[in-house]
């Protein structure tokens, strides 16, 4: 269990020694790097292994590739398998409606999952999405539990997902959903906990937090409920 680095992107750095300290505080043992996007690459390109001691689980979430020209493209690919040869990636987490030709891939050894979109998305928010992307590459995926209920209140579409994607799920993405990211601790949806179906797997918090406070709260709150 533990948070996205961006989740106190509003008061602190989202990549350093300082956000990773506040979430080894109260006892994280995992940790997704938000690689939010170009402005985050010089200090993406430094991370050590020495700085991520204690995280049983290391992520990264990739930019928007869709927000990058043909070579800045590129060169985040050749970045992010470089952090990958360095520190060992569990897995690298991609939009997959960003992606427009998944042989750019081809070339790379980091380990990918997809997740599935939001409410504001077109496309890759249920399961026939989902399976027609899994037909042409063999990826696979991070389980959204917020984007769950954005797209179905009664948590159904979370539960389809679960019986069509259960062997290829290999963690979660958590965070409550009043107006996007919220914390759980917050708005207490039960229902957005009891989709995580298999504890041994990384959870993600994703949740929006207002103060280092906040997140201890949150982390508090989410592992009371969850284990």
């Amino acid at each position: 269990l533990g948070f996205s680095s961006g989740c106190l992107y509003k008061t602190h750095d989202r990549i350093g020694r300082e956000i990773f300290d506040i979430f080894k505080s109260p006892g994280c043992n995992a940790i997704e790097l938000m690689f939010h996007d170009l402005a985050d690459a010089p200090r993406i390109a430094e991370i050590s292994k020495d700085e991520l001691a204690g995280f049983e689980h290391v992520s990264l979430h990739a930019p928007k590739f869709d927000d990058l020209s043909e070579k800045e493209l590129e060169e985040t690919l050749d970045l992010i398998e470089a952090v990958h040869q360095r520190i060992g990636l569990d897995y690298v987490v991609i939009h997959p409606d960003t992606v427009s030709d998944w042989k750019i891939f081809s070339k790379y050894s980091f380990p990918i999952a997809v997740e599935n979109m939001d409410n504001r998305k077109e496309a890759y928010k249920d399961v026939a999405d989902m399976e027609k992307l899994f037909s042409q590459v063999d990826v696979k995926m991070i389980l959204d539990v917020n984007h769950c209920f954005s797209n179905d209140p009664t948590m159904k579409l979370a539960y389809d997902f679960i019986e069509a994607f259960r062997d290829r799920i290999v963690g979660f993405h958590l965070s409550g959903f009043e107006t996007f990211h919220d914390p759980l601790f917050k708005t207490q949806q039960q229902e957005i906990l009891d989709a995580i179906f298999n504890k041994d797997l990384p959870i993600i918090i994703e949740s929006g937090c207002e103060s280092v406070e906040d997140v201890e709260r949150e982390y508090e709150y989410i592992k009371s409920k969850i284990f």
